[in-house]
């Protein structure tokens, strides 16, 4: 049996990414990402270790955000504390100019999106959760993340063709 330290190691980054994804910026994130973790360790003891952790944790996060008044949900500007945090984040950027531009493109679109398909696109294209989990995670039907994930696919076609 693993323990609660280690799924904290295990998956502390890929929690922390989809809550900036989630939220947009980087305060919110982190009272998510806090958050997520506090109740993850709450719940530990009735987590069934038959079912993925990552999905339970993806699930518990997700509701969260839901279900917070505080969180920005459309926020679409990411806000920095420090310029060092801003760099940090920047470095994840391509290098190349042109590949660049087409991430900026791409994550400025996806930022715009419903928080429905923002949360379906980020799952299945950045956590690369499959169908059937994000259904799970998001506690809707695996037909609904289908439909959400096309639509979403859809959307960003559209904004990306204008630009």
């Amino acid at each position: 049996m693993i323990g609660f330290e280690q799924y904290v190691e295990l998956y502390s980054r890929d929690l922390s990414k989809f809550c900036v994804k989630l939220c947009g910026n980087i305060d919110d994130a982190e009272d998510l990402f806090q958050d997520t973790w506090t109740r993850a360790l709450q719940y530990y003891k009735s987590y069934d270790e038959k079912k993925n952790f990552k999905t339970w944790l993806f699930t518990i996060c997700v509701n969260l955000y839901k279900n917070s008044g505080k969180l920005k949900y459309n926020s679409q500007k990411l806000e920095f504390s420090t310029t060092e945090e801003k760099e940090l984040f920047f470095a994840l950027i391509p290098s190349k100019q042109e590949d660049r531009d087409e991430y900026i493109d791409l994550m400025s679109a996806i930022a715009s999106l419903p928080k429905k398909h923002r949360a379906v696109i980020t799952l299945y294209y950045f956590k690369e959760f499959s169908q059937k989990e994000i259904a799970e995670i998001l506690s809707i039907p695996e037909g609904t993340v289908s439909s959400r994930l096309n639509r979403a696919k859809k959307l960003l076609r559209r904004r990306l063709s204008n630009d």
